[in-house]
């Protein structure tokens, strides 16, 4: 059940992230955004870029547990993307369908989606919880440069990440209809029932 939850949190956190646990950042080295304009402010720095896709290797410290993900990130401009994340199992622990505002949380291991409109964490919890986020590795492929490396922590939360760009493809052709959820067969479940996740796990864990 934990790592259901830590999974959502990963898949939150990027609505977008071997070897040694993610290294300890100093604070003032990175930029302090505010959980809902983590992906607004993460997508400055892919200006210019009209599609992006890539693989993704994610390392998780939670408290005193650590988790190693992996997933396939589809970026299209201005703002779809989706991302798939499976265990190091080859499990798939869930995915993310962004497009243009409204959010699509897929968790198959309860066959359910939850799906909103982005603004419905603004001015909530959202805006409560802040994260430390460094942008570093950059990388010049086809005249974009962008950063292939996003690690950080939570500045009130027990939580560290490193993501790492693995093989970026930029400006490719992405599959059509990629960036529609699909919802037979699943649970739908509005956005809104997440609400609460982050700044209660804290409390749930004590």
């Amino acid at each position: 059940m934990r790592f259901i939850r830590y999974g959502i949190i990963v898949l939150t956190v990027l609505a977008m992230t071997a070897g040694c646990a993610p290294q300890r950042l100093p604070l003032e080295q990175g930029e302090r955004i505010s959980l809902s304009q983590v992906l607004q402010q993460t997508l400055r720095h892919y200006e210019g870029i009209k599609t992006l896709q890539t693989q993704l290797f994610i390392q998780l410290e939670m408290r005193d547990e650590y988790y190693v993900l992996r997933g396939v990130l589809l970026y299209e401009r201005p703002t779809r993307l989706r991302l798939q994340l499976t265990s190091s199992l080859g499990g798939t622990v869930g995915e993310v369908i962004y497009n243009e505002g409204l959010v699509s949380i897929l968790l198959p291991s309860k066959g359910r989606i939850y799906q909103g409109r982005i603004e419905e964490g603004e001015g909530k919890g959202g805006d409560a919880l802040f994260l430390i986020m460094i942008y570093s590795d950059y990388a010049e492929i086809g005249g974009r440069r962008f950063p292939t490396r996003i690690y950080g922590e939570g500045e009130e939360m027990s939580i560290r990440f490193n993501v790492r760009l693995r093989d970026p493809q930029v400006d490719v052709a992405l599959p059509e209809g990629v960036f529609i959820p699909p919802t037979a067969g699943w649970e739908v479940h509005p956005l809104s029932e997440l609400k609460g996740l982050l700044s209660g796990i804290e409390r749930e864990e004590k």
